[in-house]
């Protein structure tokens, strides 16, 4: 065996524990999604449980809620570990929707104030726009990008999760979105959402 063939498995052996990390750390324990009725935020609730699951172990439930708000305010309490919510819908406690000169500016103000305010992050934004009316997307202008946002707290005893959810925001964008809501309308979303993220080697 030739020094160089040596050093590969050397190094394929150190690199072993590292690829196993995503897909042990956290194997055996439930992570809560608050999702509202609408269609969007159904079937990104279940894409999130598929691809968390299947990526970390951990099993996922969805808790189904009225509102947006009741989302934050279940994640805010504890009693639920992540909600998905618009960066341009009104923060909690204002009246007017929260304006900036530019989308990114939008998503920094809206990050600052909930970290600050309330210990929560946002992760990275999906390209598609929200919020749902009548089972279609809002069209870019009047809708707002879509995004996860969990606590400090959940990151810390799931320390990859931003890491994975975050591998799918550029993955899923308006046209992407409609095509699986009107696959769902017809299907189980949970096998929907599965076979959309096998095709693309996500899973």
């Amino acid at each position: 065996m030739n020094k160089f063939r040596i050093i590969s498995l050397a190094l394929a052996f150190l690199c072993m524990p590292l690829l196993a990390i995503e897909g042990s750390c956290c194997v055996g324990r439930v992570l809560t999604v608050a999702v509202d009725q609408s269609v969007d935020q159904n079937v990104l609730g279940n894409m999130l449980s598929v691809f968390i699951n299947e990526r970390t172990g951990t099993t996922v439930q969805l808790k189904k809620v009225a509102s947006i708000a009741d989302s934050f305010r279940l994640v805010k309490d504890g009693d639920a570990d992540i909600f998905i919510s618009y960066i341009g819908a009104s923060l909690p406690g204002q009246e007017k929707v929260l304006s900036a000169d530019s989308p990114e500016e939008t998503y920094s103000l809206v990050k600052q104030y909930y970290r600050e305010n309330y210990g929560m992050v946002w992760l990275k934004p999906y390209k598609y726009h929200g919020p749902v009316m009548k089972g279609q997307i809002a069209s870019p202008d009047s809708g707002s990008l879509a995004a996860v946002v969990t606590t400090r707290k959940v990151l810390d005893r799931f320390p990859i999760l931003d890491r994975v959810i975050n591998k799918l925001s550029d993955r899923i964008d308006d046209d992407t979105m409609n095509n699986l809501i009107k696959e769902s309308a017809s299907g189980d979303i949970e096998k929907i959402v599965k076979d959309f993220l096998k095709k693309r080697n996500m899973i």
